[in-house]
């Protein structure tokens, strides 16, 4: 009896991981945004990618805007942009000088 149990337990184990591995994985891609808005009283800065998306990550005390930001992106498993979240987020040192901000 006490085998059965151990049996059934551990087939019960190995149907979860197998079901969990099924699952889409996220993705992690670079991307490179400038800083638009950085908002110190919840210490969020704002970036926005060369195509217009915006993101959100803390940790403000380093930043200016017109920052030039390296990051690391998570896609969420989705094809959605709009649902990816940052993962890491470095200051870059290049110069954003010609970046199009839609004016």
């Amino acid at each position: 009896m006490k085998t059965l149990k151990i049996a059934t337990i551990a087939t019960a184990i190995t149907l979860v991981i197998v079901a969990l591995c099924g699952v889409a994985t996220a993705e992690l891609y670079p991307q490179t945004a400038r800083v638009v808005i950085l908002n110190e009283a919840e210490d969020l800065v704002t970036v926005e990618t060369f195509n217009g998306h915006l993101f959100t990550f803390e940790g403000c005390e380093d930043y200016a805007v017109d920052d030039c930001v390296s990051l690391i992106m998570e896609d969420n498993g989705t094809d959605l942009v709009y649902d990816d979240a940052v993962i890491m987020a470095r200051y870059s040192a290049w110069d954003l000088t010609n970046w199009y901000r839609g004016e």
